[in-house]
């Protein structure tokens, strides 16, 4: 067969192209997840009809430690060592983990914007812009356990949204103008200024969570990778700039690996009025290092502050217990992961100060999991949440509260699937 010039010039530019598609096509990828699960809990929290619901509860769940998603991620490569792409999540949040309670047993789903971003990596780093993780982002969930799904980093994520009952030994203690005692008397059900949660006694203060912002990603200097981010936080109370830098690495030891992460984060809050709760700058630091062995020991310690000074409006309030400027949060778990398929862990965890000074809140657990398809995770888990308050009385000194706590039990199983 002969070919003309012209053809042949043809075929050869279209070879050409041919050869030049596959390094430049598009990439698009689309997962997700469905993550359900059965939340058993004693809280005591009807004990003497002080609260609502029976001792014991159970409820249907979504996950929060890692909640049902959707995501799509597109890639295409500009040049050698140049890719850009774009990053989509969006997570489904129907009976919230950490929003259930006697109250709401049941919550309506809601369709939650996670993350949307776009990115450019180059031999440079890497760019990001949009909403997603700040630079300092995670850097105190470093974790080679393997257990996330059931025994994740922020305690809360299970069973945030429910009290801890007062006992029987709570006492609120009146006096007259003369400090006489004029009565002393169980607190009255859901009326005092002592009602804790469990999201609001125990919190692992991840950095100003995800927001909007621009992120630098280094290239690897040695085993290291450097970050910093600019963005901007909205919630209900307050309009955030958000500064964040980080470190992460993840390196060979002796006998093992080990994941390092540290970072810091501050926040200006932009709150109007002289009577604003809190002054404007926040301040979270901390980081994490796991480390698992070659034969699946493996062993975790986290340890991240945050600095939330009082305005002087909340300074010369009339209680005596003041709020904290300084929460600390505290985690070690052991863990063993013999095979892909099986992990196991025991965790301990300590968020002190964490709303007034003298709070102590502490969870005890463990987990399993059990993954027999990479689509597939079958977990369960046990804790128990327990907290503690300093007695404290109101500025006349003539209410005082000596309030105890009942422990909450918590055991969970679920399945999430991975497509």
């Amino acid at each position: 067969m002969k070919l003309s010039k012209t053809g042949l010039i043809s075929s050869i530019a279209c070879l050409s192209a041919l050869s030049v598609m596959p390094a430049m096509a598009l990439e698009i990828k689309v997962g997700g997840q469905i993550n359900r699960a059965f939340m058993h809990v004693d809280d005591g929290y009807s004990e003497n009809s002080r609260g609502l619901g029976s001792r014991s509860e159970y409820y249907h769940v979504d996950n929060r430690n890692s909640p049902t998603q959707i995501h799509l991620r597109a890639t295409q490569k500009l040049l050698e060592g140049w890719t850009a792409g774009a990053n989509v999540e969006r997570g489904f949040y129907e009976d919230s983990s950490v929003d259930v309670s006697p109250r709401d047993k049941s919550i309506s789903g809601e369709l939650v914007q996670r993350v949307t971003e776009g990115f450019v990596d180059s031999p440079f780093g890497k760019i990001t812009v949009g909403r997603g993780e700040g630079a300092a982002y995670g850097a105190g969930r470093a974790d080679y356990s393997g257990t996330g799904v059931i025994s994740f980093r922020h305690p809360a994520l299970i069973g945030g949204g429910l009290y801890f009952n007062e006992t029987r030994k709570s006492l609120v203690t009146s006096t007259n103008r003369a400090g006489d005692i004029t009565s002393i008397e169980p607190p009255e059900p859901d009326s005092n200024p002592n009602k804790v949660s469990i999201i609001g006694s125990i919190r692992d203060f991840n950095f100003e969570g995800r927001h909007d912002r621009i992120r630098y990603d280094s290239p690897r200097i040695g085993p290291v990778t450097l970050s910093a981010s600019v963005g901007k936080g909205v919630d209900d109370a307050s309009s955030d700039d958000i500064y964040e830098i980080g470190a992460r690495s993840g390196l060979r030891t002796p006998g093992g690996r080990a994941l390092i992460r540290v970072g810091y984060s501050h926040a200006k809050r932009d709150m109007e009025g002289p009577n604003a709760p809190r002054d404007p700058d926040v301040s979270n630091y901390g980081g994490s290092i796991s480390w698992l062995a070659d034969n699946g020991i493996n062993i975790t310690f986290a340890a991240v502050n945050r600095v939330e000074k009082q305005s002087e409006a909340s300074k010369t309030a009339n209680l005596t217990h003041n709020r904290s400027e300084l929460a600390k949060f505290r985690y070690v778990k052991l863990g063993y992961r013999p095979s892909r398929q099986h992990a196991f862990d025991i965790h301990w965890g300590v968020t002190k100060d964490r709303n007034k000074v003298g709070d102590v809140g502490t969870v005890v657990g463990a987990g399993y999991v059990w993954s027999p398809k990479p689509m597939l995770d079958v977990y369960a888990g046990a804790k128990i949440h327990s907290f503690e308050r300093k007695s404290w009385s109101t500025y006349s000194g003539r209410t005082s509260y000596d309030l105890k706590y009942d422990d909450i039990t918590i055991v969970t199983t679920g399945v999430r699937f991975k497509f």
